[in-house]
Formats: C-alpha cells, structure tokens, sequence
C-alpha cells in the first residue's frame, strides 16, 4: 500500500508540474488586432521608451555613451508630440529636465517615424515593447537605435 501511495504522489507531483504555465510580469509584444501604429508608439495618450541598444553599422555602441545620458526616455503623445527627459541621472545637474520637444508623423504607408518634419526614421520594429529604428547618416552609416516601452 505504501508503494501505491508512493507512485501516486510521484505522479501527481509530475503531472501538476508539467501543468504549470511560465508566467511573466512582462507584456505581450504582440499587438492585439486593430491597434494602431500611433497606439503601439504612443499608447492611448502618451508611452514612454528608453533606448537599450544603440548600433552604427551594426556595431554596438550604446555603452560607449555617457552613463548617465542611458537612461534618458523619449514621450510620444497621441497629439503628435515629443519631448526627451533627462531621466533619473542628470550628466550636469543645472540641465533642464526636458532637454527636447518637437513634434512627430508617420509617412503615408507608415513605415517611417517622421521627427520635426526633418529627420526620417526606418521603422524595423514596433510592438507594445519595443521600438527599434534605424536612419542612414550623411556619411553613409546606418544608426540603428532599440528602445523599450518603460
């Protein structure tokens, strides 16, 4: 009797592991069906992003910035707003907060994230996390920078 008990709480035990889901606190980058590019990029009325990557010809380059401009963070506002914060660490204390507003578009067929009418950016990712672009300088290298919603 004891070795039935015994290999039935060892199949239990089996059984309710295998059962058991991987669960995470992080959100699922895959957008529901219907969001906009706007939402993805902006939320309902803002989405805040910070850079973790940042590549020159696909060399990584993000560690070589200043510690503690990496965890400034851009704001997109459904208004079509930005703005770029210092984030907690301040490189010179005196520096205001926001050291950059302007405003942003999407290219008709809305794969190029347009900012100050200006500069125009390769979208190569945009889900409900990530945010990865990419432009080609005028020396001829491609910057490809990856954020992610914070």
């Amino acid at each position: 009797m004891k070795k039935i008990y015994t290999w039935v709480l060892m199949l239990s035990i089996v059984f309710g592991l295998t059962q058991c889901s991987k669960t995470s606190n992080e959100e699922d980058p895959t957008p529901a069906p219907g969001v906009t590019k706007t939402e993805l990029l902006a939320g309902k009325s803002l989405k805040t992003w910070v850079m973790i990557s940042s590549k020159i010809d696909g060399k990584e380059v993000f560690n070589q910035s200043l510690v503690c401009s990496r965890d400034d963070h851009t704001i997109y506002r459904t208004d079509k707003t930005y703005e770029v914060n210092e984030g907690e660490t301040k490189c010179y204390s005196q520096d205001p907060q926001t050291y950059e507003k302007g405003t942003w578009s999407f290219n008709t067929d809305e794969t190029e994230l347009i900012i100050n009418n200006e500069q125009r950016f390769k979208i190569l990712e945009l889900n409900n996390t990530t945010l990865r672009l990419s432009i080609k300088t005028l020396f001829g290298e491609t910057i490809e920078r990856t954020f992610k919603k914070i």
